[in-house]
């Protein structure tokens, strides 16, 4: 490679003053930002799967909605067309991970964009724990 000019493989060679980019405002203390308290209100829940033991699940967020959406739905399945919510898919996935079965069921559609949906059915028994523990 002789003759050829060589490009440095660092990034602060290429670019020299690169590390001094990055500055905060002046008096303005680094601080993480906190989450605010809608996103902290979680729920308990008693999952009886069609085989085994019942056990507990603590969900907060947009998988606890899910899981809400699912319970009220009952055996009609939720979809993402008649419930839009950004992501279901990755809802049932964390769901499915905590144990509870939910079953995916392939529609097709028409419209401008025709393809298929998946409609999400609860098969597991879900029940809320009130406050206390009881349930």
């Amino acid at each position: 490679m002789s003759g050829e000019h060589e490009m440095a493989r660092n990034l602060l060679q290429q670019e020299p003053g690169r590390e001094n980019r990055h500055v905060n405002a002046a008096g303005t203390p680094r601080l993480a930002h906190r989450k605010s308290k809608r996103h902290k209100s979680g729920k308990s829940y008693i999952v009886t799967p069609s085989a085994g033991e019942p056990f507990r699940i603590f969900v907060l967020g947009r998988d606890r909605w899910a899981l809400d959406e699912l319970r009220k739905a009952r055996g009609k399945g939720c979809t993402p067309i008649e419930n839009p919510a950004p992501r279901w898919s990755a809802y049932i996935f964390n769901l499915r991970e905590l144990g509870v079965e939910i079953e995916t069921i392939r529609e097709p559609h028409e419209g401008y964009f025709p393809g298929s949906h998946g409609r999400y059915v609860l098969r597991s028994q879900v029940t809320p724990i009130r406050a206390g523990g009881a349930y």
